[in-house]
């Protein structure tokens, strides 16, 4: 079966001496990995940077674990997000997380359209450092698990259940300052994030906190090896 669809790049690896192993988030199918031939060659590479964004077309077989493309091409020429050592470093990052958590990922057009979405967001915008804390918070809507916003002047926000509480029966629980930047990250548009105040440890201890999030909601999840170059940056 013929398939032509957008796509976005999670990861890439060199296989042998030329080639590469790419996995994409595919529109119309879901997570999906391919050989390319060649494309450790600059002029072939340059497609597969993290979080590119393209159009493609292969002959897809549900019972193969690698297809071979037909065509693919830019969707966006993106201009900074593979340029800026800021964004990069965020990128990196994104797309690492990407690949731990959508690793069965089945076709769901709401989220592709937000990854999509965001990623052009993020590469026409100036760099931000809380940018990947309201991704990782929007993104976790489309998983399931979005945090309930109710009682949000409650004590505690306990990680586990997902919910705010007035009681300490969970040993999950973030209160005092942590629980004041997780409530002003909760539900924050991009467009507003500038008028976000937090410190750097501030910001770390929050992702600290969304990465626990995420972990207690998604069994499979492991740790994410460039954190500790996200935390180099900012």
């Amino acid at each position: 079966m013929i398939i032509s669809s957008s796509a976005i790049v999670l990861s890439k690896l060199k296989y042998r001496d030329n080639d590469l192993i790419v996995k994409l988030l595919v529109r119309e199918l879901g997570v999906t990995s391919f050989i390319v031939r060649g494309g450790s060659k600059k002029n072939k590479t340059n497609y597969f940077q993290q979080l590119s964004l393209l159009e493609i077309e292969f002959d897809f077989n549900s019972k193969k674990s690698l297809h071979y493309f037909k065509d693919f091409e830019n969707k966006f020429s993106l201009k900074t997000i593979h340029t800026d050592y800021k964004k990069m470093g965020v990128v990196i990052f994104l797309s690492e997380f990407l690949s731990k958590i959508l690793v069965h990922q089945e076709k769901d057009f709401e989220l592709f359209t937000f990854i999509e979405d965001s990623i052009k967001y993020y590469d026409d915008t100036k760099f931000n450092s809380s940018f990947h804390l309201a991704f990782l918070i929007k993104l976790s809507k489309f998983l399931g698990f979005f945090p309930e916003t109710e009682n949000n002047h409650y004590k505690f926000f306990d990680l586990q259940h997902g919910c705010y509480t007035n009681t300490e029966d969970s040993k999950y629980l973030i209160s005092h300052e942590e629980l004041e930047c997780f409530n002003m990250i909760l539900g924050i548009n991009f467009d507003d994030l500038n008028s976000l105040t937090i410190n750097s440890v501030q910001r770390k201890n929050l992702l600290d906190n969304i990465i626990l999030y995420y972990k207690l909601h998604i069994e499979s999840f492991v740790s994410v090896k460039s954190l500790e170059v996200l935390r180099k940056l900012f």
